[in-house]
């Protein structure tokens, strides 16, 4: 396909009065796309499961799209502060952003007010990857299976807690989902990101806590930590021969899988969309991909955009009944 031409062409053709034959010749647009580097957004600080895994879809659209892509990572507010820079980028498909299912489908109703809304200021482009959560226990605990630890915080109420990386976060839910599922009165202790959690599971501080396979997983080969379930539909290679919490509970349909996207600003061009879209299911649909997020604790995600749209969707009213059936309070 001929790219567009440039604009320093398009003014030498208007000032020889081609213009109308330049635009009845010229391909759909965007099909010059992408001729300039592009940035990726990442709402969290480097070395954490989405940054891990943006750098690495990163360098494989370099290979696919043939252009530089860098990743700027800008942190706070649970991601929001990159959700808003986003919001602002033009939407010409040079400003991406690997957006996180806490940002895009928690934070829109645990909160009593945000100042975006996904599907009106976004273009959902593709999905990327998913992580488990593990429910663990400190290696001291004497719960040695998922039973067990339901029996001991029924027969001793409110004196079992759980750590969450803060409230609101996707493993505060999950703990509170859990919470109100199999009917055990146990404590939240919200920390400061996951390191602050994991010091004081492993110190024994508090009893129970979910927690990414790439947090936890260092934790149970060293024998600090003991993992008794993971919070996927079915069981996983991540973690081989631990039961779903699912399972092991009673409790159908428990899942706690956060999730990467990309995601552009509103009003990007189809095509450009397309174009996007198709590199990253390529990028993410390989063997090297599933090897590399294997060890992330992670797997590859691929779908359409409509398919990524539907997905946000259901993940925010799934995490809305959660926070219903929970009675969770919303925050300010």
């Amino acid at each position: 396909m001929t790219p567009l031409p440039s604009r320093r062409g398009a003014l030498a053709l208007l000032g020889s009065g081609c213009l109308c034959a330049a635009l009845a010749t010229a391909p759909a647009m965007g099909a010059s796309y992408p001729d300039k580097p592009i940035t990726l957004l990442i709402g969290f600080t480097a070395g954490g499961p989405t940054d891990a895994v943006g750098r690495y879809l990163a360098r494989q659209l370099e290979t696919e799209l043939h252009q530089t892509v860098i990743v700027e990572n800008r942190a706070g507010a649970n991601g929001v502060v990159a959700v808003q820079a986003e919001r602002r980028a033009p939407a010409d498909g040079y400003t991406l952003m690997l957006g996180s299912s806490g940002t895009l489908s928690i934070e829109p109703v645990y909160k009593k007010r945000v100042d975006y809304d996904v599907m009106r200021d976004f273009q959902p482009v593709a999905l990327v990857a998913g992580y488990p959560y593990l429910l663990v226990v400190p290696a001291g605990s004497p719960y040695q299976d998922i039973p067990a630890l339901i029996a001991g915080a029924r027969a001793k109420p409110g004196t079992l807690s759980f750590a969450s990386a803060g409230s609101g976060a996707v493993n505060h839910l999950a703990g509170e989902w859990f919470r109100s599922a199999v009917h055990i009165d146990i404590t939240h202790v919200p920390y400061k990101g996951d390191s602050a959690a994991i010091a004081d599971l492993v110190a024994g501080r508090v009893d129970m806590a979910f927690l990414s396979a790439i947090a936890a997983m260092p934790q149970v080969k060293a024998g600090k930590m003991r993992a008794l379930g993971i919070a996927t539909a079915q069981p996983s290679d991540i973690v081989p021969g631990v039961p779903t919490v699912a399972q092991a509970a009673g409790i159908p349909g428990f899942t706690a899988e956060p999730w990467n996207g990309i995601l552009a600003p509103k009003g990007l061009d189809p095509a450009i969309t397309q174009r996007l879209n198709t590199a990253v299911n390529k990028v993410m649909g390989t063997a090297d991909a599933r090897a590399a997020l294997f060890q992330l604790g992670q797997y590859p995600l691929t779908g359409s955009p409509a398919e990524f749209a539907a997905h946000i969707s259901k993940q925010t009213e799934r995490w809305r009944q959660v926070i219903k059936d929970g009675n969770i309070a919303q925050a300010d």
